[in-house]
């Protein structure tokens, strides 16, 4: 069974996952109170589910600096004391598997703040990973493509309309309803694991909205 956690923006999720099914999730959108939710949410699907995770996912973000801490710290300490692997997701994994179509290139992207995106290139694999990351102004984001493709983004972020167009020009097929979820992270942890194993305990960081944006 596998442990799953998302606390990478306003949203608290918590999920058990076992054989390609969800069988506990909690969630919460309310601010501030990751640090309060997730112990409580943890408890609950232990008691529900009667047994004990043998593999942790966790987001890693980009995302919110505080909530991203707060998720690494309690599934690197909930591994440390259980002593089973732990698997970092990037957000944009999440955003990526959530595509329409096979053919077309899959891009994601990332409210950075400051009119700015976190803006990915994924490779055609089952664990979407991230071929080229960069930070890109809104106002230059159409200038990034030179070919037809697909862009996933937060149903949260908002692209002003002229952005918009520019993309459809560029032959960008848009999804602007893709969401975060403790559910997609588990998912894309296990099959990160089949591929390449684990991550290390003790070196696992977050992809950090600012000043720093890693690649994993």
């Amino acid at each position: 069974m596998i442990l799953a956690i998302e606390t990478s923006s306003t949203l608290c999720s918590v999920a058990f996952w076992d054989n390609g099914n969800t069988i506990a999730e909690f969630e919460s959108n309310t601010p501030m109170q990751h640090a309060k939710l997730i112990g409580q949410f943890i408890e609950k699907g232990l008691e529900q589910t009667g047994s004990s995770p043998n593999l942790v996912a966790v987001a890693i973000g980009p995302g919110s600096f505080t909530g991203l801490r707060i998720g690494l710290s309690y599934a690197q300490g909930f591994c440390f004391g259980r002593e089973i692997p732990i698997v970092g997701v990037s957000n944009h994994q999440v955003l990526a598997s959530q595509k329409h179509s096979d053919e077309k290139p899959i891009f994601t992207i990332i409210d950075a703040r400051r009119k700015e995106v976190y803006l990915a290139k994924h490779k055609r694999s089952e664990t979407f990973e991230i071929e080229s990351h960069q930070i890109v102004a809104i106002d230059n984001l159409a200038e990034q493509f030179s070919a037809p493709g697909q862009l996933i983004c937060h149903q949260d972020l908002n692209l002003p309309d002229n952005i918009l167009a520019e993309l459809k020009e560029k032959g960008l097929v848009e999804n602007r309803q893709a969401k975060y979820s403790a559910a997609y992270v588990a998912s894309i942890g296990r099959k990160i694991v089949i591929k390449n194993g684990g991550d290390n305990i003790e070196t696992l960081e977050p992809m950090y909205i600012r000043p720093f944006a890693g690649v994993r």
